[in-house]
């Protein structure tokens, strides 16, 4: 069977598409493949997976700062324009304000940043405990979090 896949143009399309900020799925389309044929050739094709890589990656990036910088909390400059108006209603001459205004930091970007950067400190705990009858508990964050703290009193 005959493939799709040109080694001379596949990889600069898919990585022209990345670039323009296409989803796997949209690229796969517009290459006139399936999802499965595309992570085939993403496998087989190294050239193609590294041409994904490069398209996305300044997207990616952006998107890394943006989603810091919410997480943080942050400042804008506003600008506002008021028309000054004569006795007769006219504009007489226009007035800009600059001024500076902070937003807040997003604590579910917070939360999801932690959790996936690191997962070893920010992770959702169940630990599960059997005792000689094996009955299973389960400790909610909050209870072991509250056993640490009564361990670490002591020391």
């Amino acid at each position: 069977m005959k493939t799709k896949y040109n080694p001379e143009t596949t990889p600069e399309l898919a990585e022209k598409y990345a670039r323009e900020g296409y989803s796997d799925s949209q690229i796969a389309e517009m290459l006139g493949i399936n999802k499965t044929a595309f992570y085939d050739w993403q496998h087989k094709h190294s050239e193609f997976a590294e041409a994904l890589k490069r398209g996305k990656a300044p997207a990616n990036a952006e998107l890394k700062r943006a989603m810091l910088k919410t997480a943080m909390g942050y400042e804008v400059e506003e600008e506002e324009t008021t028309a000054i108006l004569d006795k007769n209603k006219q504009v007489k001459s226009y007035r800009t304000t600059k001024r500076r205004k902070y937003i807040p930091p997003n604590p579910t970007m917070q939360i999801f940043l932690a959790k996936n950067r690191m997962p070893e400190e920010f992770r959702d705990v169940n630990r599960h405990e059997v005792d000689l009858r094996g009955e299973i508990g389960v400790n909610s964050l909050a209870e072991l979090m509250m056993e640490d703290e009564t361990r670490n009193e002591g020391n």
